[in-house]
């Protein structure tokens, strides 16, 4: 088991609408502390997991990135120099694409089409802009099959993506495909799927909590967002 630590300076356009470093920028951070790695584990990675714990604001100290390597897995924790917080951890698990899945069949679907700027040197999707690509997924999907959901009154809490094959370039749009799996009373996990032809190239599991933006604190749903919730399960 070894440990590494990583300093990346934070910039103003890491920020989303909230003012919180953006989800997908948690990701390049990971990424470009694995970067710097020597002796990462061999093969591709086969699943990410996030966990958010807390909001990183913008300020002057940089971000922090400790990375243990054991076995086939690299363990990430982010945190802010100066600041006693951890507010995310990540897990990535190397040595081959994860088993592959079936369409979900009879869900919300839509297109997505990629961008030149989606492929990195290596002529695939990296992992890091995979989330990217499954966050304008499942906005989307919420908007149009939720239209009363207010900008800020969730927050996403915990991620996994699995990769079952690369995604390259095609100029055809990948079908992207979402549902609702489980409401609760404060939090709901949404799935999605990202698919080339009849095969699924990557699919992810999302819980969302509800937050109070003015608080910058979780919340339970409402009667009228349960019910509305509970209407869109799969």
């Amino acid at each position: 088991m070894t440990d590494f630590r990583h300093e990346i300076p934070m910039r103003w356009a890491d920020l989303d609408s909230l003012n919180h470093v953006n989800n997908v920028v948690y990701l390049r951070y990971a990424a470009d502390a694995r970067a710097e790695i020597d002796g990462l584990p061999s093969g591709p990675i086969s699943s990410m997991e996030i966990q958010f714990k807390r909001p990183i604001l913008l300020g002057t100290e940089p971000v922090v990135v400790t990375s243990t390597v054991e076995g086939d897995g690299v363990s990430q924790s982010i945190s802010v120099q100066g600041s006693p917080h951890e507010f995310a951890t990540i897990t990535s698990r190397f040595g081959g694409h994860a088993p592959p899945v079936e369409p979900q069949q009879d869900v919300h679907r839509a297109e997505l089409r990629l961008r030149h700027t989606d492929i990195d040197d290596s002529g695939e999707v990296s992992a890091a802009q995979a989330f990217e690509l499954f966050q304008e997924t499942r906005i989307p999907y919420f908007t149009t099959v939720m239209p009363w959901m207010r900008p800020g009154g969730f927050v996403v809490a915990q991620l996994e993506v699995r990769y079952h094959r690369p995604i390259v370039w095609q100029t055809e749009p990948l079908v992207a495909r979402a549902w609702m799996s489980r409401v609760g009373q404060g939090s709901f996990a949404a799935e999605t799927q990202l698919s080339s032809g009849s095969e699924v190239c990557a699919s992810s599991s999302a819980v969302l909590v509800g937050f109070d933006a003015a608080t910058q604190t979780s919340r339970k749903f409402g009667e009228d967002e349960l019910a509305a919730l509970r209407a869109q399960l799969a």
